[in-house]
C-alpha cells in the first residue's frame, strides 16, 4: 500500500487545529495553483495539497484517517491489540480491516472519495475507485457576480485536460464554492468520476470594494456639493443612478443605495471632499475671500477637549 501522510504534505503536526489546516491549505493552494505558479511540479503539488485538505477539513474523515495513519505507522500495535481496536481485531484480517477503514473514509460501493489516489491498495485485480476531485480558484469580476453569467475555463491536471463551461449564479459572493458533479478526474475501473469545486474570488475592481454582499464606492465631491446638497450621478454595478447628497455633509459620510449590492446586499457611497486646485490669481482670490467670509476653525473642538 502506498500511503500519503497528509500532515507532512501540508507541513503541519497531527495536532494542528482545523483553522490551521484551512489557513495552510489556502497558502499552499495559492503557491502551487497552475495558473500562477512558476514551480516545475506545481500541478502535482496543487493536487496533493487539495487531496490532503479534502480529508483533513472534515472532522469525521480526519478521525478515520488518523486511525489509518496510526495503523500504517504501527501495524503491529493493531494486530496485537485484539478486540481493543474494532477495525483491526482478531475477528477480521488486517487487510480486511484496512479496506473497511478506507471505505468509511472515502465512501462505499467502490468509491473511495476524492483522495483515493493516495491509497493504491491492490488485492487480486484491485478495486474500483472514485476519481480525484479538482479544486480551482475562479476569479470573476464584480459585474459578473452582480448579474451572473457564463465562463469557459481550461483545466489541465494529470487526469484532466479539457475546457468546461461554468454558470456563475447571480449575486454570488466571495468564497462561495460551486460544485460541478462528475467533471473531475475519471475513476478507476467502474468508479465514478470526481467533482470539480470552484471557489469564487473577486478580481480587483477600479471603483468598488466588496464586503460579503455589500459594496462600497468612494465618491469625490466638491466642498459646495457637500455643503449645499446636490443630486449627482453615481455608478453602480447595474448602471448609473442619481444620488441626493444631503446639505451639510462632511468628508467620509456614508450614504446607502439599498439593494444595489450583490444579491440582497446594498451599495454604500462614501463621500470624499476634493478641493479645486489653485491655477490662477483669481482662484487664489476666491479662496482668500472664503477665508475672510467664514470665521471658522475646524480644530476648535479639539482645543476644547484639552
Amino acid at each position: 500500500m502506498d500511503f500519503k501522510d497528509y500532515y507532512k504534505l501540508l507541513d503541519l503536526p497531527p495536532s494542528a487545529t482545523q483553522e490551521e489546516i484551512k489557513r495552510t491549505y489556502k497558502k499552499l493552494a495559492r503557491k502551487y495553483h497552475p495558473d500562477v505558479s512558476e514551480e516545475a511540479d506545481a500541478t502535482a503539488k496543487f493536487q496533493e495539497v487539495s487531496e490532503a485538505y479534502e480529508v483533513l477539513k472534515n472532522k469525521d474523515k480526519r478521525a478515520e484517517y488518523d486511525e489509518l495513519r496510526e495503523y500504517v505507522n504501527n501495524p503491529n500495535q493493531f494486530q496485537n491489540a485484539g478486540a481493543s481496536h474494532g477495525r483491526f481485531n482478531s475477528d477480521a484480517s488486517a487487510e480486511s480491516g484496512l479496506d473497511d477503514l478506507l471505505r468509511s473514509i472515502f465512501g462505499d460501493q467502490g468509491g473511495f472519495g476524492g483522495a483515493a489516489s493516495g491509497f493504491n491498495t491492490q488485492r487480486g485485480g484491485g478495486f474500483d475507485s472514485r476519481g480525484q476531485d479538482i479544486r480551482y480558484d475562479l476569479g470573476i469580476t464584480l459585474e459578473e457576480a452582480y448579474a451572473g453569467g457564463k465562463r469557459s475555463i481550461r483545466l489541465s491536471t494529470p487526469g484532466v485536460d479539457k475546457t468546461i463551461n461554468v454558470t456563475i449564479p447571480k449575486g454570488v459572493t466571495q468564497g462561495k464554492e460551486l460544485r460541478l458533479k462528475g467533471q473531475g478526474e475519471p475513476g478507476n475501473g467502474k468508479g465514478a468520476a470526481g467533482d470539480i469545486f470552484l471557489t469564487v474570488s473577486f478580481l480587483k475592481h477600479p471603483l468598488f470594494e466588496a464586503d460579503e454582499d455589500d459594496i462600497t464606492l468612494v465618491l469625490p465631491v466638491t466642498p459646495w456639493e457637500a455643503a449645499l446638497g446636490e443630486s449627482v450621478e453615481v455608478q453602480t454595478l447595474g448602471g448609473k443612478v442619481n444620488l441626493k447628497i444631503p446639505a451639510g455633509s462632511q468628508n467620509g459620510k456614508r450614504l446607502r443605495l439599498k439593494g444595489r449590492g450583490l444579491g440582497n446586499g446594498d451599495q454604500f457611497v462614501m463621500l470624499k471632499l476634493v478641493n479645486p486646485p489653485i491655477e490662477s490669481d483669481a482662484d487664489k482670490a476666491a479662496y482668500e475671500a472664503l477665508k475672510e467670509k467664514f470665521s471658522f476653525n475646524p480644530r476648535d473642538s479639539m482645543a476644547r477637549r484639552v
